[in-house]
């Protein structure tokens, strides 16, 4: 038995009101972050991963401030490369 699709009753987003870090399609970024979007990134991303174990780990390995340094580090190495594919 195969299981059929249902129709979404919801209208579908104008693509035009969508950011564009929504769309699959956006353009890439050609700035690097700035020192407040990277804070707004980091506390985001700690939101979701502050109860998983590997963030635990982390923390018990080199301490909160330390990890929370290694995630922004790793927040800007990101950007970087993906300034560099966006330029080629």
């Amino acid at each position: 038995m195969t299981k059929r699709k249902t129709l979404s009753t919801e209208p579908e987003p104008n693509n035009q009101d969508l950011p564009d870090w929504v769309l699959d399609d956006s353009p890439g970024r050609s700035t690097p972050y700035t020192e407040e979007e990277l804070d707004i990134l980091v506390e985001g991303t700690l939101k979701g991963i502050q109860d998983t174990e590997a963030w635990k780990n982390v923390v018990r390995k080199v301490g909160e401030k330390e990890a929370r340094q290694v995630l922004r580090t790793r927040l800007i190495m990101r950007d970087e490369r993906a300034a560099k594919e966006t330029r080629h």
